[in-house]
């Protein structure tokens, strides 16, 4: 990566990736904030602040923010996670200055009106009805709210109606002051751009930005594990025709050694059309339509998720399949071979994935946050590469025990009791 960085007075850093190829660039700015930071009368304001960073500032209404950009044939989007919050343009290369000033605007200008934040809390409410007229939206969420328990971690980004609706201009000005400050940014961009170019820009616009007070250090954590309290199966009735199920463990952090590991065994497992899991539950025997794994690595610790949906007669099936996959990986090793078709898709999907500019703002945006530097790709496939059947099996006998396993599921009413 030909990365170019520099860090302006205020501290706010910037990183850039010029791709001359291209006609395009993604411009993108990056908070360390998320819902983890939420106290327990803020849970969903993260979200709700990115949301309400759109509806307006002192000179350009919610229309002309989307005209500025989208009216140029850009895309202007933005995503809450539970430890990283970002705000992201699209644009060919010639609008970069414009991309900046909006976001800009964005960051510094919201105008908050209390009539717009009360509009919004509908929209949210509504986007939390989608979201439970989705079952495997729900799924996720329920799967590590009942792993973690209580940990931050465990909360639903969007928040809860109770709190969503007593969110006021002061409490979400609050948030601001808290967390929104130079020192917890970073503005990543990737495309054909000129570096110096990009750090003028964005000096001119957040160069003078000085917070109201300085930002308080973040209240330490313990990391995630799975809760005491947590029970084997926790099953959860719905209207659903399928049952929707997820199998729950604790992974490893992004800043663990054994991160390149747990993505390879992913994709073995359960991350691609011939793992295991594929083959096993659909293609030998029918018993599922979606099935699969994921890593989800966060600051301290993470989550491994086995998930699928199944008629309600072959949930017990599917299940007893799946644990009897987990059961092989911890008595043995995997053979050379399946370890090196997954680690040749596993590189293959990091470099592909690597052709927008917006998966290369992102990269560069968050790995510079989150670990104060970018792991060259070069070293990425290296590590990836270094990943042996042993690894895996150690890695498989740390993070499958059984007492370590819950399971999540919704099911139709008549299935609830019927479950052993």
């Amino acid at each position: 990566m030909n990365l170019h960085q520099t860090t302006l007075a205020n501290g706010l850093r910037i990183v850039v990736e010029p791709i001359p190829t291209v006609q395009s660039l993604t411009v993108s700015f990056w908070v360390r904030v998320g819902s983890r930071n939420e106290l327990p009368h803020q849970h969903g304001i993260a979200h709700f602040l990115e949301h309400m960073l759109f509806k307006g500032t002192h000179t350009r209404s919610a229309a002309q923010i989307a005209q500025a950009i989208e009216g140029r044939g850009g895309i202007l989007n933005a995503s809450t996670g539970k430890e990283l919050t970002f705000y992201y343009a699209r644009v060919l290369a010639e609008h970069m200055p414009i991309a900046v000033e909006v976001l800009s605007d964005l960051l510094l200008n919201a105008r908050l009106d209390p009539q717009d934040i009360d509009l919004e809390k509908g929209v949210v409410l509504e986007e939390m009805r989608m979201i439970e007229d989705t079952p495997d939206e729900v799924l996720h969420d329920r799967a590590a709210e009942v792993h973690w328990g209580n940990h931050p971690l465990a909360r639903r980004i969007i928040g809860v109606p109770e709190t969503v609706n007593g969110f006021t201009r002061e409490s979400i000005l609050e948030f601001i002051r808290a967390h929104y400050c130079p020192e917890r940014m970073v503005v990543a961009a990737a495309g054909n751009i000129e570096p110096d170019a990009l750090f003028a820009q964005v000096d001119r616009w957040l160069g003078a930005w000085r917070p109201e007070q300085g930002a308080p250090s973040p209240t330490p954590q313990s990391p995630p594990r799975r809760a005491p309290n947590a029970p084997p199966c926790f099953l959860e009735t719905r209207e659903v025709e399928q049952t929707h199920f997820a199998l729950v463990m604790d992974g490893v952090s992004f800043f663990d050694e054994r991160r390149y590991a747990q993505a390879v065994l992913n994709t073995l497992l359960g991350g691609s059309m011939f793992s295991r899991l594929w083959q096993e539950v659909r293609e030998k025997r029918g018993l599922a339509y979606e099935i699969g794994s994921y890593a989800l690595p966060m600051s301290d610790g993470g989550l491994f998720v086995i998930y699928g949906g199944v008629a309600p007669h072959a949930f017990e099936q599917a299940v007893q399949v799946i644990e009897a996959e987990l059961e092989q990986l911890i008595a043995a090793p995997p053979d050379e071979a399946e370890v090196e078709s997954a680690r040749n898709l596993l590189k293959g999907n990091r470099v592909l994935a690597l052709e927008s500019t917006q998966s290369r703002a992102e990269l560069i945006g968050s790995e510079t946050l989150m670990r104060g530097a970018v792991v060259p790709m070069e070293e990425i496939i290296a590590q990836i590469d270094a990943v042996t059947p042993e690894r895996l099996h150690t890695l498989a006998q740390q993070l499958f025990a059984p007492a370590q396993r819950t399971l999540v599921a919704l099911v139709p009413a008549y299935q609830a009791n019927s479950v052993t």
